[in-house]
């Protein structure tokens, strides 16, 4: 059970009270190191918060540095095309397209069989393209030659697999594949059974292999896919269906229908291949906006001179900006200026496009942007080669973005960036202002014992002093009694 004290018995005071004071006063250096740290904390915060708005800003910048990011393109052509295409930077340009032949592989496939486990092949030899197979007891069932065949499809170029289709007798069909369009394969075998009777292995070529057939422009282009990348730089084209012939022409035997006397003509799709203005213009008013952020919130520890102190943030909730607590902060400062001095750069590049503000993005008085998008939409429309070599560059001249970019990775370095820097720097503050906080406690917990004994002593004293003022006061008025008789 607790002792249980009562102050000021004695003198009357409210020495508890007292102490507690006294102790604030003593207190007063750790509250200061307390204070300190609470504000260290704050700073921190909004260098994070800060931190955030630039890497929003950098993640804007990055979208335009190359220029394969800024010279979009995009792909024009009719729904009733025989194709679709998707564009990768590709030069601007229109190509009629017509879809001849599509890419096949060649696949056999046998006739039924009953089973698929069990040795039924007998021994022998299965070749495949020219490679024999041993046929054995360990491998004489559907299942044993699919897996040898399967063993060596880097030599022959074929595969196998097993389908069955679902009949009450000899569901079990093997089917060989060729690996590509170009491969063309043969089969043969000589199976037996115990009594050297003859297996008969027959299969039935369902598709022989031939490639696709495209012509682009009247001339004929081939591939081994219905995926044709490679003819026209920058395009994918993707193979959907035939095209239809405005002239059969006159057929002749064993020859491809191109290659007639008197050859079919094929109805072919436009294809137009357009830059992407909407896409650049977009990504361009992005990153206005994030630079504005960032200028947002350096101004909004200047209140006095039109800086909002919040904003609305991705979820529409006012988020308080935390400019305040870093007012007039070097680094910030620095920051600031570093954003400035890029966006005013001069390009060195072969057009006649060398600073943004030639595309009508312009600084005003409160450090922001300001886009004119008239300007925008007319450099976009007619120099749109010129404006992708402002932003991402051409040959050895870094573009705006680039520098932009340059500048952005170093300052969000996660080991050398800024906040990386302030982050080091908080936690070593911190550390040493818990270090000296440690340090005191013991002397305020031995400083508060101390009063409160010398206080106990006071009492002690006072509690005594009192008890013999009675016992002479007693004294006096029994000697007065005596002396008046009473």
């Amino acid at each position: 059970m607790a002792d249980i004290t009562f102050s000021g018995l004695a003198t009357g005071m409210d020495t508890d009270s007292i102490v507690s004071q006294l102790m604030e006063i003593e207190r007063l250096p750790i509250d200061r190191l307390e204070a300190q740290k609470e504000s260290e904390k704050e700073k921190l915060e909004a260098y994070a918060q800060f931190d955030t708005i630039i890497d929003d800003l950098k993640d804007a910048v990055s979208a335009m540095t190359l220029t394969s990011q800024v010279m979009t393109s995009e792909v024009k052509i009719s729904s009733d095309a025989a194709y679709s295409a998707t564009s990768t930077s590709a030069a601007s340009g229109s190509y009629n397209i017509s879809v001849a032949q599509f890419s096949q592989v060649q696949k056999n496939i046998s006739e039924g069989w009953s089973s698929n486990t069990e040795a039924l092949l007998g021994t022998g030899t299965f070749t495949v393209n020219g490679t024999d197979i041993s046929i054995t007891d360990s491998n004489n069932s559907l299942l044993g030659l699919t897996e040898a065949i399967n063993a060596i499809s880097d030599t022959t170029g074929v595969t196998a697999t097993i389908i069955n289709d679902g009949s009450e007798t000899d569901p079990y069909h093997l089917v060989f594949t060729g690996v590509d369009s170009s491969t063309s394969f043969t089969m043969s075998s000589d199976l037996e059974d115990g009594d050297a009777n003859p297996i008969v292995f027959s299969t039935t070529q369902a598709q022989t292999a031939q490639q696709a057939v495209v012509f682009i422009d009247g001339i004929k282009v081939v591939s081994d896919s219905n995926t044709i990348s490679s003819a026209i730089s920058g395009i994918t084209l993707d193979l959907n269906e035939l095209s239809e012939t405005s002239y059969a022409g006159t057929s002749e035997e064993g020859v491809d229908p191109w290659d007639w006397a008197d050859p079919p003509v094929y109805v072919s799709n436009q294809m137009r291949v357009e830059p992407d203005t909407d896409s650049l213009k977009e990504k361009l008013t992005t990153f206005v906006s994030s630079y504005n952020k960032a200028m947002d919130w350096i101004r909004s520890g200047y209140s006095e001179l039109g800086g909002s102190t919040t904003t609305i943030n991705e979820d529409g909730e006012e988020e308080e900006l935390l400019g305040s607590v870093l007012r007039g902060d070097a680094s910030i400062n620095s920051i600031k200026r570093g954003l400035q001095s890029v966006l005013s750069t001069t390009v060195d590049a072969s057009g006649s496009l060398r600073v943004l503000s030639q595309l009508g993005i312009t600084t005003q008085l409160d450090g922001t942007l300001r886009q004119d998008n008239t300007l925008l939409d007319a450099a976009l429309a007619d120099n749109y080669e010129d404006t992708v070599h402002l932003l991402s560059g051409e040959d050895d001249a870094d573009g705006v973005m680039k520098n932009f970019n340059y500048y952005l990775l170093d300052i969000t370095s996660g080991s050398t960036g800024f906040y990386a820097t302030k982050k080091t720097n908080y936690d070593s503050i911190v550390n040493r202002l818990d270090d000296n906080i440690r340090n005191m406690e013991p002397r305020m917990a031995k400083k508060e014992a101390t009063l409160r004994a010398q206080f106990t002593v006071m009492e002690q004293l006072v509690s005594g002093l009192n008890a013999q003022g009675s016992f002479l006061t007693q004294q006096m008025d029994m000697l007065s009694n005596m002396m008046t008789g009473k």
